[in-house]
Parts: structure tokens; C-alpha cells; sequence
């Protein structure tokens, strides 16, 4: 949806980086269209689990606006993510990546829990203890979903 031009939008956003989150891996879920590059077609989104680097907290401070249904003051959380690109799979289910991709945002509520990493020749193998505990939920609104 768009913003009126005569709608003035002042967005407060915070970066909070430092810490020792830094260098931390962590597991997230995140909504994947299906169809994405197929323009046409209807989109149907399914879970997928990732992996990958947090980098940077992201604090966003949102305005009341009428046009958005937003009817008080809200504050996001985004986390700011690297995530693995994985190459390969062991017989265990293990997840091995050898380099991130690009700078990412995803709601803070998308991640799950803290993994680790082993070097593993060339590669580094994701360690995931965390089983199927706490998955992230997700509303059901189609108006909270993209069309």
C-alpha cells in the first residue's frame, strides 16, 4: 500500500550493532513463496529453515498511519542476517556452508535459537540441537500476507 505524498512519514530507526551477538550463529524461519519467479502466478508460501549470521538488531519505530491501519505508535525488531549458503548435506541431516550471502532483514520473532559451527576441511558444518522445539508462528490473516 502506498503512502500518500501529502502524508508525512517520520520512521526512528535504530541500528544496534557491537555486543556479543556479533559473531553468533543462529537458526530462523522464515515464509517462501513457492512461485516467486513465476510473476503470474498465485503465491503459496511454505516454512523453510535457515541458518546463518546475526549481524545487526534492527529497532523500528513506526507512526500512527491511517493508510497502513496502523491506529498507535508501533516499534519492529528486525534482525539484520547473513545467511549460509549451504552446499552440501551429510547422512545425519547436518548442513555444511562454505561462505554467506547478502545482508538480509527478517522480523526478530523468526528467530528460533542459537547453533553452532565446526570447521570441517574447506567447509563448516552447521551444529543444530534445537530438534523441532519452538517453531515460529505464523497468522493465518490474509492481510498479513503479501499479495
Amino acid at each position: 500500500m502506498l503512502i500518500p505524498a501529502t502524508q508525512r512519514l517520520f520512521v526512528y530507526v535504530c541500528c544496534v550493532s557491537g555486543g556479543s551477538f556479533t559473531n553468533t550463529f543462529h537458526k530462523y524461519e522464515v515464509l517462501v513463496d513457492k512461485f516467486a519467479r513465476q510473476r503470474r502466478r498465485k503465491p503459496e508460501y511454505e516454512r523453510k529453515t535457515c541458518f546463518g549470521q546475526l549481524q545487526h538488531i534492527f529497532v523500528v519505530k513506526l507512526p500512527v498511519i491511517a493508510s497502513l491501519r496502523l491506529t498507535e505508535p508501533r516499534t519492529i525488531f528486525l534482525a539484520g542476517i547473513r545467511p549460509c549458503d549451504v552446499v552440501a548435506f551429510d547422512s545425519l541431516g547436518n548442513q555444511y556452508y562454505s561462505k554467506l550471502g547478502q545482508l538480509g532483514a527478517v522480523d526478530m520473532t523468526c528467530v528460533q535459537c542459537v547453533v553452532g559451527r565446526v570447521k570441517v576441511d574447506n567447509l563448516w558444518a552447521i551444529i543444530d540441537r534445537s530438534g523441532h522445539a519452538s517453531p515460529s508462528a505464523y497468522l493465518e490473516d490474509p492481510e498479513c500476507i503479501p499479495s
